[in-house]
Order: C-alpha cells, then structure tokens, then sequence
C-alpha cells in the first residue's frame, strides 16, 4: 500500500502490568507495512505497577503515532470504551489487540483487504472480521506452557472459539481479535462495561443482533502468550465460567449445549451410582477414552509425548473450573480472580 491509501485504523491494546510482552507487541504494531499515516496506535493502561508504562513511553519517543490513555477501572472493556471515545472521525477501523501477543508484520495489509473482499462479495457492510490464534513463539515457553496451548486449541478444549483452529474463510458468531468497522461498534454503543469477561463475546453477539455480519478468517494470525502456570490456568477457567453464565443470562439464544456436558455427565454418574446402576462406570468410561484421544491425536500432530499425559490431565481441570465458574455465575453477582 502507498503512503497516501488505505482506511485509518487504530489499533487497541489494553494494558496491566505486561512488561514482559509489551515491547514485542508495540514493535509488530509499528512495523506494520499499513501506511504509518493511516495507522494509529491506543494503549490504555489500567495503571500499571511495574515497567509497562516506561516501556510504553520510550517506544512513543520513537514513533508519535502511539498514544497512551489512562484507565482508572482498570478493566478492559472500559479501555476499549476510552479508546473509541478519543478516536478521530476519520478512523474507519478498529483492531483489537490485547500487551500479551502480536501480529506479523503485514497483518493489517491483508486484514484490511481480506475485509473488503468479503464486503464486495456480499455487497454490504461487515461489523468485523476476526483472525487465527496461535501459539506465541517465545523463548520462555515451558512443557506446562505447551500443554496449555494445546487443551485450550483442541476440540475439547476450545469450543469452537477464540482458540479454535480452522482454516478459509466464513461467518462466525464470536471471531476473535477482530478487525471492527468503528461505525458497527458506535451503533450498538461498544463494550458493555460490566463485564470483564466474555465482553468480546457480548459484543459481537449485539452486533449479529443490529444487522452486522461478522465473519473470521486465516488471512494471518495473532501470536498470543497464555498462561504459563497451572494455578492461572485454573483461574482463567473458572473465570470464564462464571462470565459465561453472565453474559447467558443477556443472551439466552446463545446457549451451547456443549457447555453443559461436563455438568450433565457428573449428575448422570453420580445418579447412576446412587441407584447402583450396573452402567455406572460408563460415563466416566467414556471420558477417559474421550480426553485420552484427544491426547494422542495431539501428542502425534505436534510430536511432543507429554501431551499424550498432559492434554487429559488439562481438559479434566478445565471442564471442572469451567463448570464450577458456571455455577457460581448463577448465585454470586461477582468473580475477582487475577490470572496473570
């Protein structure tokens, strides 16, 4: 693209406490082949305790594009409200970005026109288009880290969601790290502030519900560093449990049978063995296989034995977080837990 083409488009990176990540994350935004006058870059810190903002403040001194806008709620669906609030008209597109991953250097290139490409062969506006998440390739990864990118990627673990692999092109409910059209976010009235989870998921709901498409692609990829520890893991389980329930209660369309079973199946095993059913063992049978698979398919794709152990043992704990998250939703108001 030539200097003197292209949609403005601001980029929107939340940010607390994300020394390590950060650095790498503004360096790929800077690097963009996207005309750099047709580029602009929000960082809205929920103020942050430890070397993020320096970080931040140096890499301002490099390029003036970048700028940084406080957050006193901390939470991210307030800085992504901050940062729509203090565009230019002239912005026409959104991308959502979060301090701990980043993009290829050509990212929003081929986003941008693999966005206009879907809306001339639709002939109308989309509100967005979300993209791949991938592993972050990082040297501080470790086997505990591969394990957790693997669960929360494969069929068991991902739900068809923002972790999901898929491949082409197609409508989507719930893309993640969406390219959005401003005028699409500016109509439904942006974030909903009271959730801080599964805010994008509300979102986009909101947005099918006004009449914009949304769709996601594999034109390019966000690198996205996960947890890297198994309490955090377990937190962010449990967390996005509990703002399922929430967000279920907004939108009670939107309900994933999926997302039951491990409750259905823990009452089913349980009722089966107060009756001392002679099929009691079966369901629990049926998981082990289940999960057990699932390792192996992932321990062959990526050759790496210790998912063949480590995938089941992660899927046991994240179906088990994730449904005591959604139990809590139904009775508590709210959930603080810090996973990072």
């Amino acid at each position: 693209m030539s200097a003197e083409v292209g949609p403005m488009v601001a980029s929107v990176v939340p940010t607390f406490n994300e020394e390590k990540w950060i650095g790498r994350c503004l360096d790929s935004l800077l690097a963009q082949t996207h005309p750099s006058s047709r580029h602009i870059i929000h960082v809205v810190d929920g103020g942050s305790t430890d070397d993020t903002l320096n970080i931040v403040r140096s890499k301002m001194k490099e390029d003036v594009k970048i700028v940084l806008i406080n957050n006193p709620e901390k939470r991210v669906p307030q800085a992504r409200n901050l940062s729509l609030a203090a565009m230019d008209e002239e912005v026409e597109l959104v991308f959502e970005v979060n301090g701990h991953g980043w993009v290829p250097v050509n990212h929003l290139e081929k986003r941008i026109s693999d966005l206009q490409e879907i809306e001339s062969e639709l002939a109308k506006k989309v509100g967005g288009v979300g993209c791949l998440v991938v592993a972050a390739e990082d040297e501080g990864r470790t086997m505990l880290g591969d394990w957790i990118e693997s669960t929360l990627s494969c069929p068991l673990g991902s739900g068809g969601g923002q972790f999901a692999r898929f491949k082409g092109r197609h409508p989507h409910n719930v893309p993640a790290f969406v390219l959005h059209r401003k005028e699409a976010l500016l109509e439904v009235g942006g974030w909903d502030e009271g959730l801080p989870t599964n805010q994008d998921s509300d979102l986009s709901m909101r947005l099918i519900k006004a009449g914009w498409p949304l769709w996601r692609s594999d034109v390019s990829s966000f690198q996205m560093v996960k947890r890297r520890s198994l309490s955090g893991f377990m937190k962010m389980c449990r967390r996005y449990g509990f703002w399922r329930t929430k967000t279920l209660k907004k939108h009670k369309n939107r309900v994933n049978p999926k997302e039951f079973l491990p409750i259905i199946g823990l009452l089913l095993t349980v009722a089966l063995f107060a009756t001392q059913s002679d099929y009691r063992y079966y369901p629990l049978l049926i998981y082990a296989v289940a999960v057990s698979l699932i390792g192996l398919y992932e321990a062959m794709k990526f050759r790496k034995p210790t998912l063949l152990i480590g995938v089941p043992l992660l899927l046991l704990i994240l179906h088990t977080q994730f449904s005591i998250g959604m139990v809590e939703g139904v009775f508590r108001k709210q959930l603080e837990l810090v996973d990072r």
